[in-house]
């Protein structure tokens, strides 16, 4: 095997032999009847009429921002120029249904798979509408914080502060893929979760945390609060760089798939909001999160009480921490419950890759209905082009944009 090629994936051998255990899916094999074919919520191919049906309460964020944006005035070309980021940012153009991208502002290879993430999902909805879209121009950032002088700026974000009526919220980078080898691709996650799933009562009855504790004040809040409690089961991972951990947190770190061992899952912000959210609600436990400061588009279907209550807030500085985990240990019938409905609205429905697909749209057609027709052709030396690098090609380029003595596997998992 030559030097450049891909290490082994790493397989659990079973106990009878020294390869992975194959299954075949049960499911796979039954057809799939046109009725549960329309309501299949893993694929991304919904019309409009569909995803209002199914997905309305979804849209509440959009609806936000259109609103605003009508109190204030239709969107100018000023209004989303990038001139004020210096990195981080990406301006972009629908046309015809094809994507392309008019300027980016990113070099750091962090950033870059997170753009990369975003286009992707932006052109997976392209292509799987049933229906065209409008023709748009639109910025987005990709950083945790817009950084300086935003304010008087419009652009799509990965969150933002109550405060920041001019933002419009997209979904973030990994609903396609977050490459590192705890996470990975947003679908595999879903499955993997599913299938390995166990019944509540054989789940571990404790409160299970694992982040790093720098980037948020409200983590070492975290730690001070459960330090020595019986059903707690906290612990700081500490990380070399982006992507691996340093030796002794590797052994107390867990992929996402095996959180959903734990019947209780704490969830905290990170440097603005945490990308683990969504991963943590597709497991059938109970997600605990404190009082928050940034607004994600799933944040309008969370409830905390009643009868439909899908997860349990907690003060900033968990102080109630404690009592509300003795209530739910007490009360395994109503925690139960709350780990059921969450298990109905977000892995069933709200956080599917159909759920995903339509709020790309949506978020594309609500745009369109306050913002300038886009330019799409320029002349150049006398001839119409047309403008920006289309999407395929500056996919092609980022990854060109690694060092040349980055391994062709390193490069398209953008490892280097």
């Amino acid at each position: 095997m030559g030097s450049n090629a891909p290490p082994p994936l790493p397989l659990s051998p079973s106990p009878h032999n020294s390869g992975p255990q194959l299954f075949s899916d049960v499911d796979d094999a039954q057809p799939q009847s046109q009725k549960e074919w329309g309501t299949d919520f893993n694929r991304y191919s919904f019309s409009s009429a569909q995803c209002a049906s199914e997905f309305g309460d979804l849209f509440k964020e959009i609806e936000r921002a259109v609103a605003h944006r009508k109190s204030v005035g239709s969107l100018t070309e000023s209004d989303i120029d990038l001139a004020w980021k210096p990195e981080g940012a990406v301006k972009a153009m629908i046309y015809n249904q094809k994507l392309y991208i008019l300027e980016s502002k990113i070099s750091d290879p962090f950033k870059i798979s997170r753009a990369l993430g975003i286009l992707h999902q932006i052109d997976r909805a392209l292509v799987s509408s049933p229906e065209p879209l409008p023709n748009i121009e639109f910025s987005f950032i990709v950083s945790d914080l817009p950084g300086e002088n935003y304010q008087h700026h419009t652009f799509w974000s990965l969150s933002r502060l109550a405060v920041d009526e001019k933002t419009w919220l997209m979904p973030d980078f990994g609903y396609w893929s977050w490459p590192l080898d705890l996470v990975g691709n947003y679908e595999q996650i879903r499955a993997e979760v599913k299938a390995n799933e166990i019944d509540w009562e054989n789940k571990v009855p404790k409160a299970l945390w694992r982040g790093a504790l720098k980037t948020n004040a409200v983590r070492s809040s975290l730690i001070k609060a459960t330090r020595g409690k019986p059903w707690a089961d906290i612990e700081e991972v500490k990380w070399k760089n982006r992507t691996d951990l340093v030796a002794e947190s590797a052994v107390s770190a867990l992929s996402m798939v095996d959180h959903c061992g734990h019947r209780f899952l704490i969830h905290t912000e990170g440097r603005s909001y945490s990308g683990r959210g969504k991963y943590l609600l597709n497991c059938d436990s109970i997600t605990i999160m404190h009082k928050k400061e940034w607004i994600e588009p799933h944040h309008n279907v969370l409830v905390a009480s009643g009868p439909d209550q899908n997860f349990v807030e907690v003060e900033r500085n968990f102080s109630d921490l404690e009592s509300k985990m003795e209530n739910l240990l007490k009360n395994q019938t109503q925690a139960k419950l709350i780990a059921q409905n969450s298990v109905k609205t977000f892995r069933d429905r709200y956080l599917t890759p159909a759920a995903q697909a339509c709020y790309w749209r949506q978020l594309i057609r609500s745009w369109a209905e306050v913002s300038f027709r886009p330019k799409p052709w320029a002349v150049v030396d006398g001839k119409r082009s047309l403008r920006g690098v289309p999407f395929e090609t500056y996919v092609v380029q980022a990854l060109e944009k690694k060092s040349d003595h980055c391994p062709t596997w390193k490069k398209l998992t953008l490892q280097c």
